[in-house]
């Protein structure tokens, strides 16, 4: 079908680089949503991702677990948001389209696992208050070598599954194996961690509930219970959005691969748009719930971030110029540093305890 002559140019940009009898059923203005959506959120996640990078680098913040775990989690984001803010239509055996097919299944997949992770974190932490020595190693291995494997099915075989499918790079659905590749390398891990993540996070909600109330009924009273009370500000206060939002992204996306499949002719463009705009737009809500915190608000105020700037340039200096001094007394380098208090890293106290947070 040949684009009308009153189509303007930017329009037939989208028209010829697209698919228009899919999703788009052959309408430039809808070509066009779905392509540039696409591309602004993608663009607004990799801006919010580079910002929550920046905090956490600026305050040290990776020295909890906490925000460690919101550090891995903003990575696969950055990749999957690189990968969408392409607005055209890629030639479905380039191999650039088969990369970005497999780097979208195994950084979304990764980000599933990932919230997964941080949901039975929350549920260890809120049972036992405290978290197992070994955990964040455990999680770290899974969401780096599972979703690899995983994405590395469609692979196997003479030609690979990846192309172009429908509006981006991912594993075509022409075949009814390809339908089947989709469900198993993604939808039925997707399914199955919301339904595991709801009656985990259910659980949690109702553990810290318990604790709040019993705090305002009884009060902090002793060092108990102020330990008790900074555990929860560091280990779970800072995570406990992140499963809810990510919990309903995910079902929003679901849903229209789940209307392909049962209605494989009959494309809902409603449901394509909110797909195409969503999907890129996970770093984003990442990031939103990171500066949703008043804290961070706080530190994010251009006079403090300028404050810890010139808090780290200082501090630097002054180690370089301890290192230059030559010892007095017999007196090591290390027992200079360990006299002098990092305005940035905190406390010695603080110091004392990063391991275990």
């Amino acid at each position: 079908m040949d684009v009308p002559e009153q189509t303007s140019t930017w329009l037939s940009k989208c028209y010829t680089s697209s698919i228009p009898a899919y999703s788009c059923q052959g309408n430039n203005t809808r070509c066009c949503a779905i392509f540039y959506g696409r591309t602004v959120a993608a663009s607004l996640s990799i801006l919010g991702c580079c910002l929550v990078l920046f905090m956490i680098l600026l305050y040290r913040k990776y020295r909890h677990f906490a925000h460690r775990m919101i550090l891995y989690l903003i990575v696969p984001s950055i990749i999957i948001s690189l990968v969408f803010v392409n607005p055209y239509r890629l030639k479905d055996d380039s191999p650039y389209c088969q990369i970005s097919g497999f780097l979208i299944n195994t950084c979304t997949f990764t980000q599933r696992i990932q919230i997964l992770c941080i949901v039975i974190h929350l549920l260890v932490f809120t049972v036992k208050e405290r978290r197992p020595k070994y955990i964040e190693h455990v999680f770290v291995s899974v969401f780096c070598c599972v979703p690899p494997l995983i994405s590395s099915v469609p692979l196997i075989g003479k030609d690979s599954h990846y192309g172009y499918a429908g509006d981006w790079c991912w594993i075509k659905g022409g075949s009814k194996y390809e339908n089947f590749l989709r469900f198993f390398c993604m939808y039925f891990w997707m399914l199955l961690f919301v339904m595991v993540e709801f009656v985990c996070f259910c659980i949690v909600i109702v553990k810290v509930r318990k604790h709040i109330k019993y705090i305002q009924a009884v009060g902090i009273n002793g060092s108990e219970d102020k330990a008790s009370v900074k555990r929860y500000k560091k280990q779970i206060y800072p995570l406990l959005c992140y499963p809810l939002v990510n919990m309903l992204l995910a079902v929003l996306t679901t849903s229209n691969r789940v209307q392909n499949w049962m209605y494989p002719d009959e494309p809902v463009f409603v449901l394509y748009l909110l797909h195409s705009i969503i999907h890129p737009f996970w770093g984003f809500c990442n990031a939103m719930m990171y500066f949703i915190s008043r804290d961070t608000l706080r530190e994010f105020n251009p006079s403090s971030v300028w404050k810890q700037l010139n808090s780290r340039r200082n501090t630097r200096t002054s180690q370089q110029h301890l290192v230059g001094e030559p010892t007095e007394r017999g007196t090591e380098p290390s027992a200079h540093f360990s006299a002098v208090t990092n305005p940035v890293s905190g406390t010695a106290d603080d110091l004392e305890t990063s391991d275990m947070e």
